[in-house]
């Protein structure tokens, strides 16, 4: 079935309506939605997770697990509970415990710090087992002559790491555990030396330092902290990591900055005054309308600088950004990423036009700016380099179909200028206003004008044609009628020979003009006609 030209427009409209609100429609940003989700999840830090925290630990030092026992939670709040998620603990610990050796990496406000070591004293269980090492830069030597030991007068002296692993080899029952805060500050391989570190690679070689064999304790764990992203003076590479254990990331955690806060909020709500700035505070901590805006922001910039810069410079959420949760905290809140970037002299500076898409969302209450179908496909052809090249080919097409246009407009207008001065003779000549020899002349300045267009390339070839043929139409219709006339009346002149014109000759006559009448204008038919009745009417009188 065939829809008629206009019922087909009125069902394609609403269509055509429907598509573009489609296309250019925003869709909710997903991490709106997480923030939002994150605010109504459950989830447990190490102090709300007593019960699962001493399972591990039992599982650890292979013990009996018993109801109610707190050692666990008692040596993890050494000196003092951190608010730490009890996945993330328990992600690092089963990492920790599967490799032994670890390489920690985080950027700053993740906890790269507090959760190594409160995972540390969990395995090592006494003070005894574990060693921290605190590195400091430049001094990459010192630390190894402390830490691995030093040769003096002719006998080598070993550090308190190959000290640390007698121990470890006089109680195989026991776990103990070295913490290297700070690793990528010094030389790890100067650290431990070309041999020791040689022999790192694989747990069969042994290193002979003074000249006695050194090996690895089975029940030794080595965790070494560094910072993730630009800022290290040593950046690790396969060489660091098949002799440090496999990297292990800390990702900044909504879920422990809304610890910090649920902390924040319970002390200011002990205190029995609060001051106007505390308040605030708290009513922004109890307003989950807020607090979403402020996990989104949070989320968000972090997404934005992974994606522009890489995930070692975002912030954690253990950095200022915590501080600034409020509403008329926002500034302050752009101006730490803007600080904390820019200060590592990025390719590209961050800058406060970069938060306006963050901003949007906020605004529309979850819409992502640019999320539309079309915003999705600029963006594709922009990601994937072919933006470029469609923006110039579609200009050079839309520049070659408006400067086409203009071309096609002119030669429009010269040819209807020409045409209405034809039709301007010819309707001349048609009501007798000029002759036919006058016509026939101006036709014939008006073809030579068009052909001189022709020639100047001002029309093109196949218009010129197109319009001389319809001169030479005008020219022929013109001398046919001039022809018809001339015959006409050299009929006429005949039969008027003697005067008179008798009844056959005015039939004949009248025959003729019939035949004759749409070949010639209407002036001159009429003007024939008459002549014929008025010679036959002069005669039968």
């Amino acid at each position: 079935m065939s829809f008629p030209p206009a019922r087909l427009y009125l069902f394609l409209l609403p269509l055509l309506a429907v598509g573009c609100w489609f296309g250019l429609r925003n869709h909710p940003d997903p991490l709106w939605d997480e923030a939002g989700m994150l605010l109504r999840q459950r989830y447990l830090t190490l102090e709300e997770a007593p019960d699962s925290l001493q399972l591990l630990y039992c599982r650890i030092h292979n013990i009996p697990y018993e109801a109610g026992d707190s050692t666990a939670l008692k040596l993890v709040s050494k000196p003092y509970i951190s608010v730490i998620e009890w996945s993330r603990f328990r992600a690092l610990a089963e990492a920790v415990l599967d490799r032994k050796f670890v390489v920690v990496s985080g950027v700053t406000g993740v906890g790269g710090t507090k959760l190594p070591r409160h995972l540390s004293r969990l395995i090592a269980n006494r003070p005894e087992n574990l060693l921290e090492i605190n590195c400091a830069p430049q001094f990459d030597l010192d630390f190894h002559k402390k830490y691995i030991g030093e040769e003096e007068d002719g006998k080598f002296e070993p550090g308190r790491l190959l000290e640390f692993w007698e121990n470890c080899k006089r109680f195989p029952e026991q776990k103990f555990v070295a913490v290297a805060d700070n690793f990528d500050k010094i030389n790890p391989e100067t650290f431990f030396g070309p041999e020791l570190w040689e022999s790192l690679s694989s747990s069969r070689d042994t290193a002979y330092l003074g000249g006695k064999p050194v090996t690895v304790p089975p029940n030794f764990y080595f965790i070494s902290v560094t910072h993730l992203g630009p800022g290290s003076l040593i950046e690790m590479n396969e060489e660091h990591f098949k002799r440090l254990g496999r990297q292990h990331i800390l990702h900044p955690d909504a879920r422990e900055l809304l610890g910090l806060l649920h902390q924040q909020a319970q002390k200011l709500s002990k205190q029995t005054e609060l001051d106007s700035a505390d308040a605030s505070r708290l009513a922004a901590l109890r307003d989950t309308a807020q607090l979403q805006k402020f996990l989104f922001y949070f989320l968000k910039t972090n997404q934005l600088i992974t994606t522009r810069y890489g995930q070692g410079f975002q912030l954690g959420h253990g950095s200022n950004i915590r501080n600034y949760y409020r509403e008329e905290d926002l500034p302050q809140f752009k101006e730490t990423y803007l600080n904390h970037i820019n200060a590592l002299r990025p390719s590209r500076a961050l800058t406060e036009e970069d938060f306006e898409p963050l901003d949007f969302t906020v605004r529309t209450n979850g819409l992502e700016q640019g999320s539309n179908f079309l915003s999705r496909q600029i963006q594709y052809l922009d990601d994937t380099g072919y933006l470029v090249e469609i923006t110039m080919v579609a200009s050079t097409a839309l520049l070659t179909m408006l400067f086409g246009w203009w071309l096609f407009r002119r030669r429009e207008q010269i040819i209807r200028r020409y045409g209405e001065r034809a039709q301007q003779v010819y309707s001349g000549f048609e009501t007798q206003v000029i002759s036919a020899d006058v016509a026939g002349r101006r036709l014939e300045e008006i073809k030579n004008e068009v052909d001189s267009l022709v020639m100047r390339r001002r029309l093109n070839y196949t218009e010129g044609l197109y319009f001389l043929a319809f001169i030479e139409d005008k020219v022929k219709r013109i001398e046919f009628a001039r022809n018809v006339s001339e015959n006409f009346l050299e009929l006429f002149n005949a039969f008027m020979e003697d005067d008179i014109l008798t009844e056959s000759e005015y039939l004949k006559l009248r025959q003729f003009l019939q035949s004759i009448r749409h070949k010639i204008p209407v002036e001159i038919y009429e003007q024939f006609r008459e002549k014929v009745e008025a010679a036959y009417e002069a005669h039968h009188e």
